[in-house]
């Protein structure tokens, strides 16, 4: 009987260890972790807070990262060459008997390795803090991640002069002048949004007069820059897991991990208002905040990408220097395009500033600021912005065969639920090809606005939106339509700051569209 129950326990054991992951904190000499097994074979720190391996970053694509093991979604906190994935098959990283740290794709092309060189007894360990170090025999540090950060900082993980954190276009570095800066360096242009240019650096709460150039973040959730900069997070004084990260959108932001959920909270962050942030709208983009963050083209503009606002709007027209007179100005109140100015002129009445815009070929455009009668030309267009704080208006250049303009930006800072003919505003339907909403969409839309919010919502959770139809359309509607309207007809009587803007309910209304490919924009 023993013999027999030693027969059938004994190949479950052979069995198990395949289906549970199998880590370590360590890795030595002639040690190799394959893609193949990522879910099985990675680096956990002691306390397990960190792992370490192959990480999937999108279809049959892995990159070799550092992530906190407890978080939903296993947040990502460093990568070795993040914009090189390597195959997810015959890709590995191998400790060599040189003591390299070596990172190769499924044709043996090295992505990344850590030019260390220090024989046999090198070891690879992931510590409680995240940071991955590689050590001699003597277990002195030849090379560690957080010496070569990438779009994120963990507590305790100095940045300094020479180290930035990188996320899309944007980083976050100290500059020339001893001052810790956010900068967008996109395809075109090269701009600092962080802190304000429109403030000198003393104004701005931060001094020059250091040499260290040195930012460190706590446990605690304070974060220390040697420019003076100091900030804390909203839960300051707790000890928890935090990370400091450059998001894809250019903001600063930082994070506390809540351990129950696994589900980070923003504890700070570094712009309040996203159009603050270059390059989100792209050339010849608006960025409006009202309350939400969204972008918009100019009028005899469309968008360059309707997949990608960072490429911004291009002209529908082209435009020759052969005859000024053939040009006209659309006027965008309260709107600017941040830098890059041909000129500035003060003491100039708004007729002169159009002359002078006229006059220059490589003039698109100029802002003029009425209080101080001050004329600023521009090139090109590039951080445009409206607000109801800027104290100016600027006019874009455009052919006058486009015919006499009939919008302007919209100063709006909620939904406009109104069931009259709709305004053509910048970022609109209007603006998107749909200059007359069809009799269908007007039904829709007046009904949507009137009806109770409740009552709407039934229906939008039954799926089944014929019931509330009117009957006289006698079934020739749209469903998808409707149910989108319905839709917009409940986010129209929520509280103020939850609406959706014009820009997101025309966006919504096109998606349905079969000849409309611009996005739709959820709220």
């Amino acid at each position: 009987m023993v013999t027999f129950l030693y027969l059938i326990i004994l190949p479950l054991f052979t069995v198990l260890p395949c289906s549970y992951a199998s880590s370590s904190s360590t890795l030595s000499t002639g040690s190799t972790l394959s893609v193949e097994d990522y879910k099985q074979n990675f680096l956990t720190s002691p306390s397990a807070d960190f792992s370490c391996g192959f990480y999937e970053v999108g279809t049959n694509a892995f990159s070799f990262s550092i992530w906190f093991t407890n978080a939903v979604d296993k947040t990502v906190v460093w990568s070795a060459n993040p914009k090189v994935p390597v195959n997810g098959r015959g890709s590995k990283v191998s400790l060599n008997h040189d003591g390299n740290l070596v990172l190769t794709d499924v044709n043996g092309t090295v992505t990344w390795d850590s030019k260390t060189s220090s024989g046999r007894g090198t070891t690879v360990a992931l510590l409680d803090t995240g940071n991955l170090v590689i050590k001699d025999s003597n277990s002195a540090i030849l090379w560690e991640s957080f010496s070569s950060p990438t779009d994120t900082l963990l507590p305790f993980q100095p940045l300094t002069k020479s180290t930035r954190l990188v996320s899309n276009y944007y980083s976050l570095y100290f500059d020339n002048d001893n001052v810790l800066r956010l900068m967008y360096d996109g395809p075109n242009i090269s701009s600092i949004y962080w802190p304000s240019g429109d403030y000198s650096v003393w104004q701005n709460g931060r001094t020059n007069y250091n040499s260290s150039r040195t930012a460190v973040l706590d446990a605690k959730g304070f974060f220390l820059s040697s420019d003076g900069l100091n900030v804390k997070s909203s839960d300051w004084g707790t000890i928890i897991k935090r990370r400091l990260t450059i998001d894809y959108d250019g903001n600063l932001r930082m994070y506390s991990l809540n351990r129950s959920s696994g589900s980070w909270i923003i504890s700070w962050e570094a712009i309040a208002k996203m159009c603050d942030v270059h390059g989100l709208c792209g050339q010849n983009g608006i960025c409006q905040f009202l309350p939400s963050f969204h972008c918009s083209c100019p009028q005899g503009y469309e968008m360059t990408d309707p997949q990608n606002w960072n490429k911004g709007c291009q002209p529908k027209f082209s435009r020759s220097c052969d005859n000024t007179e053939e040009f006209e100005f659309i006027k965008l109140p309260q709107t600017d395009f941040y830098g890059f100015d041909l000129s500035y002129n003060q003491s100039v009445t708004l007729k002169e500033c159009k002359q002078i815009c006229l006059d220059t070929c490589s003039c698109s455009a100029f802002t003029y600021k009425e209080g101080s009668a001050s004329c600023y030309t521009k090139a090109v267009l590039f951080n445009g912005y409206s607000s109801p704080n800027f104290p100016g208006d600027n006019y874009i250049k455009v052919p006058k065969k486009m015919g006499r303009p009939t919008s302007s930006v919209s100063r709006k800072s909620g939904l406009t639920c109104n069931p009259g003919i709709p305004e053509i505003i910048q970022g609109s339907a209007s603006m998107y090809g749909m200059n007359n909403l069809d009799k269908n969409w007007t039904t829709y839309y007046v009904f949507a606005a009137i009806m109770g919010a409740l009552g709407l919502k039934q229906f939008l959770d039954s799926g089944d939106v014929n019931d509330i139809v009117d009957n006289r359309l006698h079934g020739h509607f749209n469903p998808e339509q409707a149910t989108v309207m319905l839709t917009v007809g409940i986010a129209c009587l929520e509280e103020r700051n939850t609406r959706p803007t014009m820009d997101q309910i025309g966006k919504a209304l096109l998606a349905c569209d079969d000849q409309d490919h611009h996005p739709a924009y959820s709220w």
